[in-house]
């Protein structure tokens, strides 16, 4: 992989994402949502990449995962009007159908094009699974840490403008209540990626991605995580009370401990 055959294929990104522009307001915001949160996300991925002093070729494989992980999200929201994999279909393995039907990653060594696949296949699930060779994990976990950085920022400003522009697509068709799970916040205290089956509301939804923090892989993930105040700023939109405050010294101790070793 190399700097022009990740510009043809981000080439034949917007092409394909401009493939779904409408006049429908709620699926336009969505596709918009998308196609710059997939940019996001390769900015982030360039940044992990380059921590990590990678050589050219997996620096670009890295971005291209980035590019590609969600070009699925586009048909889910065309055909579904949802991001809920339940409720429609697992985005990442459509991503993967996507890819192969369109061809775009035939003119790419066999070895590369499996890298690409397997790890956008494993950047949504709870837990990567499969054998993986060691250069394909490396690409699922900086896939994986790439797209949480991005999901916090645009979940924080989707609960920061809500009032006043709404997106039900980014609420998963949760109830905004003011209850939270207990249960989620025993796991967290207990240093576990949180367990969806407990998420019932939008403060459920918002400790499972405090609980990713669990979940990341690279020190540079832990330092854009602090710099950006995600933590701090999740915890914010959480309801205010001694338990919460506890759950924040938790999660701050976590991570500075982490980025002392």
């Amino acid at each position: 992989m190399d700097e022009e055959k990740f510009d043809e294929l981000k080439t034949w990104f917007h092409n394909y994402v401009r493939s779904f522009y409408t006049d429908d307001s709620f699926i336009q915001q969505n596709v918009i949502l998308k196609e710059e949160h997939s940019i996001r996300v390769c900015e982030n991925a360039s940044l992990i990449a380059a921590s990590e002093k990678l050589d050219n070729n997996n620096y670009f494989l890295a971005l291209t995962i980035a590019l590609l992980h969600d070009v699925g999200r586009f048909e889910q929201i065309s055909k579904y009007r949802t991001f809920k994999d339940s409720e429609s279909e697992n985005h990442a393995v459509l991503s993967v159908k996507v890819l192969k039907s369109a061809g775009i990653l035939s003119n790419l060594p066999g070895n590369e094009q499996n890298i690409i696949l397997l790890a956008i296949v494993n950047h949504n699930k709870f837990q990567i699974k499969g054998n993986l060779d060691e250069i394909t994990l490396f690409h699922a976990k900086l896939i994986r840490d790439a797209d949480k950085l991005d999901i916090y920022k645009v979940m924080l400003e989707h609960q920061n403008q809500k009032d006043k522009k709404s997106n039900p697509a980014l609420d998963m068709e949760l109830p905004d209540k003011h209850e939270y799970s207990p249960k989620l916040v025993e796991e967290i205290f207990e240093n576990k990626i949180a367990s969806i089956e407990h998420v019932k509301t939008c403060n459920d939804m918002n400790l499972t991605r405090l609980a990713w923090l669990f979940d990341l892989n690279f020190r540079e993930t832990f330092l854009l995580v602090k710099e950006r105040e995600f933590i701090d700023k999740l915890i914010a939109i959480l309801p205010q009370n001694e338990e919460i405050t506890s759950l924040q010294d938790h999660l701050n101790e976590y991570m500075d401990q982490i980025l002392r070793i």
